[in-house]
């Protein structure tokens, strides 16, 4: 019984030698020249600082020049029979304009557009630490996606 559980943790352990994390920079087939904020906002530099990890010079990769404009929106999703808040919606847009290192054009633009639907709580800090999550959490989900999208350019 020894025998087959050790053989079991072998194969295991084995098996996952080949592990590579899905954004990886190592096997990326282009590098971020320069990351423009046109807001100049808060969102957007946190944004491009998930971006920054694709910035490198390498003359082999296709090279990008990114114009990024966003946008924020909390709105009241629904109230109560007292006419109180009982949800949030949170949107967050996001304008990405794609140029090449050789050209003044625009190669690709692209609109992202995330929204999240969340309860009002009685506590205001619990509530603004929600909002923080949650705005990271779509960040977080955007930057990959823009990953994703110039993978594919």
């Amino acid at each position: 019984m020894k025998k087959i559980i050790l053989y079991f943790c072998f194969l295991i352990i084995y098996g996952c030698t080949g592990y590579e994390p899905l954004f990886s920079t190592k096997n990326s087939n282009y590098y971020i020249i320069n990351i423009e904020n046109v807001n100049k906002d808060n969102l957007t530099q946190r944004i491009s600082k998930r971006l920054d990890n694709y910035k490198s010079v390498d003359d082999n990769k296709k090279g990008y020049i990114l114009k990024i404009s966003s946008n924020m929106k909390n709105i009241v999703s629904s109230k109560d029979s007292k006419g109180q808040v009982s949800t949030y919606e949170m949107i967050v847009n996001v304008d990405l304009k794609v140029f090449s290192k050789d050209s003044n054009r625009a190669i690709n633009s692209f609109k992202f557009n995330k929204n999240f639907i969340y309860n009002n709580q009685e506590n205001k800090s619990n509530l603004s630490q929600y909002k923080k999550d949650i705005l990271k959490n779509l960040i977080n989900k955007i930057s990959q996606e823009i990953i994703i999208k110039l993978q594919s350019l």
